[in-house]
């Protein structure tokens, strides 16, 4: 035995990193104990990198459900709970998992005044402080939105929040959006105000739009915040965030995008936008993609006989996952474009997004110490 180790010790280390980069997430953290070498290898930039993107280390999707009888959420794919009990927590609302990024996500329970950034594979967990602006030290929060991004000049991860607030005594809102901007590697949040926009005009959606350094929200136009267009509808902006250099850009849809329909997400590597609506007894999906800055493109157009309640998640190679009116989970192959159920309902819950994971090495710890590696 002590033979078999000396010689797999003397391989060249490309060799080794070739042969680890092989292994789960679960095998190399107990290989990290067995000698200094090892432990050192495993936890270099340049073999995190190599083993997130090895070609054995297959994304899956997983469904993110929400519990109605215990008001709780989880995580789970067909193999095993992601979550894991790591962190359940009872909620009385319904709250978005944001990400992945690199394996990590952000996570939030404003109802016990919980926020933290999470690695499931390794079971990492670093949470964040949460202080309040001094802007309006009277007033009450509300209208909260996130965005959970990498800033790609300084490798760093940022959050975003974006909130209100509202003084009930005098019925006063203030007359800005508060930003806070949390940077991981100094564990700090930097506090300013936008008036160009209100957080409550902000369209929550439960798809991840990061993007290149930017995260992505769906925002009713602000001209027309108190007005309605002549057909009664009122088309909608896209609320751009740069992680780099921390200021926001509103980017024009077409005037045919409703405020009051679509869904923001990213599809096939783009910024885009779901719709569907019902057309003789049929639901018909479109899907529209930004190729370009303001410039959109009908991609996909789908009809179907299921009743579509709303899109939820895109899948490994491009599927399309929607919750139907019956709870029923349903995907759309891209290929075929036929529409398949998958499973439902379920009996006390439903589920609010399925998203793309791949196991990662990469450490909360490090990164929050200000080693950003090369992920």
């Amino acid at each position: 035995m002590e033979g078999s180790f000396t010689n797999f010790d003397q391989l060249p280390e490309d060799i080794i990193m070739e042969i680890f980069s092989r292994l789960p997430v679960k095998s190399l953290l107990k290989l990290k104990s067995v000698c200094k070498y090892w432990y050192i290898l495993i936890q270099t930039p340049t073999f995190i990198t190599k083993h997130f993107c090895h070609k054995t280390n297959h994304a899956i999707p997983f469904i993110h459900l929400y519990f109605l009888d215990k008001k709780q959420l989880s995580l789970s794919t067909n193999e095993y709970p992601l979550f894991q009990d790591l962190y359940i927590h009872k909620s009385t609302s319904l709250k978005p998992v944001i990400g992945p990024l690199n394996g990590l996500f952000f996570v939030y329970n404003l109802d016990m005044n919980e926020m933290a950034i999470w690695n499931p594979a390794t079971k990492e967990i670093k949470n964040i402080i949460i202080p309040s602006p001094s802007f309006y030290p009277y007033f009450r929060s509300y209208a909260h939105h996130f965005g959970f991004g990498i800033d790609p000049l300084s490798k760093d991860y940022k959050v975003v929040w974006i909130r209100d607030y509202w003084k009930e005594e005098t019925f006063t809102r203030s007359k800005s959006a508060v930003v806070s901007v949390y940077t991981l590697s100094t564990d700090s949040w930097k506090h300013f105000e936008d008036n160009t926009f209100w957080s409550s005009h902000i369209v929550m959606s439960y798809f991840g739009t990061y993007l290149d350094g930017f995260y992505y929200w769906k925002m009713i136009n602000s001209e027309q915040q108190h007005t309605q267009c002549i057909n009664g509808r009122q088309n909608c902006e896209i609320l751009a965030f740069d992680l780099t250099n921390e200021v926001f850009q509103v980017i024009q849809t077409p005037n045919l995008f409703n405020s009051n329909f679509g869904t923001l997400g990213l599809y096939d590597g783009f910024v885009s936008m779901f719709f569907h609506f019902l057309v003789q007894g049929k639901t018909c999906i479109e899907i529209w993609v930004m190729e370009k800055l303001g410039f959109w493109t009908k991609r996909l157009v789908i009809e179907s006989h299921f009743i579509v309640k709303r899109p939820i998640g895109y899948g490994v190679n491009g599927e399309i996952f929607l919750e139907t009116t019956t709870s029923n989970l349903a995907m759309i192959d891209p290929t075929t474009q036929e529409i398949i159920k998958c499973t439902g309902p379920w009996e006390n819950g439903y589920p609010l997004q399925v998203l793309v994971y791949k196991n990662s090495l990469v450490s909360i710890k490090k990164l929050s110490s200000g080693d950003l590696g090369k992920i």
